[in-house]
This record gives structure tokens, C-alpha cells and sequence, in this order.
């Protein structure tokens, strides 16, 4: 029918209640808390082995439990969580050999963005890589270690949708949730040292001069140190604690 918007996909209305403007959402009202609460999950908010307080998560959404548990089958296709018969959705473990291959498949989705960003030169995301970069070393010259963290991640992402594949941008998307889950858990981020600024330097180099293998390559050498150091340290609280019990939070 014409005009007529798809469903459960129309855009937010704006609605004058008094003199406050009201938003409503016409997403399923799963789609609209999914995001927060995967958000929750990557920053650690719960943990690896932590059941998930369902009541809680009601409360705080102002949802029925049917939209939550649509959320959480989501999250364990996603591989975020686990569905455990009599308990709940537990959050799933860091588990090392898992991790390393999440991490080889970032490292391989980055290296073919590369390829396709110094093959194709889309000047729109030259300039947006170009100047990320810029500003990396910047921050670090500043010392400002979380601002550098932030544009280091937009940095890797700008190179993924410049190549101008959905397929691979998806797919890096959605590996990245368990990279960035690892690193926040373990604490790790990529170290403000020199090394980091040539692999850096490299990359945007490459990409200039419209050499696909040389950022593929750059891209690879640069992700291997990145690796090494995220599976280092999440291999560290492991090694520490031992092995953990299901926690029940809502104990």
C-alpha cells in the first residue's frame, strides 16, 4: 500500500502533550532495549559466568518479561549469553581459544576493509580516516588516553565502512561486541607508544597511496601486537580466579 511504512519500523513521532514534546517509538519494544542492554553486557555491567536478574531488568525498562526474553534469545544467537534450563541467561564466559578466533576474524574483516578502502580511494572516508588519525596523535601527544581509546575505535570502524561492504561491516559489528567485551573486562587497550603510531602511520599511508596489500598488510601487523596483548591479559584474571561459579545477581 502506498505510503505506508513498514512494520514495526516507522520513524519516532514527534507528540505535543502540554508543554512537553512526547517521542514515541514505533520499534517492537525489544529492538529498543536489545541495544541497552547488549551496551551493558560489552561494558561489563555483568559479567562473564553473571546470571542475568530478569525482575530487575523489568524494573528498570519498564517492560513485561516477554519483550526481555525476546531480548535475551537475541543475545544468545549473538553469543553473548547463554540459556540455562531453571536459571536464566547467563553471561557467557571469556573463553580464551573462543576469543582468539573472534580476534583473527577482526583482524581478517579489518585487513579486507583495508584492501578495498586503498583499492577503491572513497574520498568521503579518506578524509573521515584521515582525520581520526590526526587527531589519535594528538590525543595521545596530550596524554589523553580515553579521548585516544574512543577515536582509536572509530578510527578501525571508519576503515570497515569505508570499504563499502554491509557484509563485512555487519560482521565486524557484531565480532567487535566480544573483542570489546574482552578488552574492557581485562582492562587492555591498545598501549599510547611508538609502535602503535608507526602501525598507525602506516596504515593511513598505504591507504593514500592507494596500495591494497600494503594495508593489508600494515592492518595485519598492527592487529597481531593488538592481539597478543588482549589475549595476555584476559588470560591473567583467568589464570587468577580460577574456575567461577554461575553468579546469581539477584542474589
Amino acid at each position: 500500500m502506498a505510503g505506508k511504512e513498514r512494520a514495526g519500523r516507522q520513524p519516532a513521532i514527534s507528540r505535543r502533550t502540554g508543554s512537553r514534546t512526547r517521542i514515541v517509538s514505533k520499534e517492537p519494544i525489544h529492538e529498543q532495549i536489545l541495544p541497552h542492554i547488549r551496551r551493558d553486557i560489552v561494558l561489563n555491567r555483568w559479567a562473564p559466568d553473571e546470571r542475568l536478574p530478569e525482575m530487575e531488568l523489568c524494573e528498570e525498562f519498564g517492560v513485561s518479561r516477554t519483550p526481555l526474553r525476546d531480548v535475551l534469545k537475541i543475545l544468545e544467537v549473538e553469543g553473548l549469553v547463554t540459556l540455562v534450563p531453571h536459571i536464566g541467561a547467563v553471561v557467557t564466559p571469556l573463553n580464551t581459544p573462543d576469543l582468539a578466533e573472534k580476534l583473527e576474524a577482526m583482524s581478517g574483516l579489518e585487513q579486507i576493509s583495508a584492501m578495498k578502502v586503498a583499492e577503491l580511494q572513497p574520498p568521503a572516508a579518506l578524509k573521515q580516516i584521515k582525520r581520526l588519525h590526526k587527531a589519535m596523535e594528538e590525543a595521545a601527544k596530550n596524554g589523553q588516553t580515553t579521548k585516544y581509546y574512543a577515536l582509536n575505535d572509530e578510527f578501525h570502524r571508519a576503515v570497515v565502512l569505508g570499504s563499502g561492504n554491509a557484509t563485512v561491516a555487519k560482521m565486524h559489528e557484531t565480532v567487535m561486541w566480544h573483542v570489546s567485551r574482552a578488552r574492557n573486562y581485562a582492562n587492555e587497550r591498545e598501549p599510547l607508544n611508538q609502535s602503535a603510531a608507526e602501525h598507525h602511520d602506516a596504515i593511513v599511508d598505504a591507504l593514500e597511496r592507494g596500495d591494497p596489500e600494503g594495508a593489508a598488510r600494515a592492518m595485519r601487523e598492527h592487529l597481531a601486537e593488538v592481539i597478543v596483548n588482549v589475549l595476555e591479559r584476559v588470560a591473567r584474571p583467568a589464570a587468577r580466579g580460577g574456575d567461577r561459579e554461575i553468579k546469581d545477581s539477584a542474589a
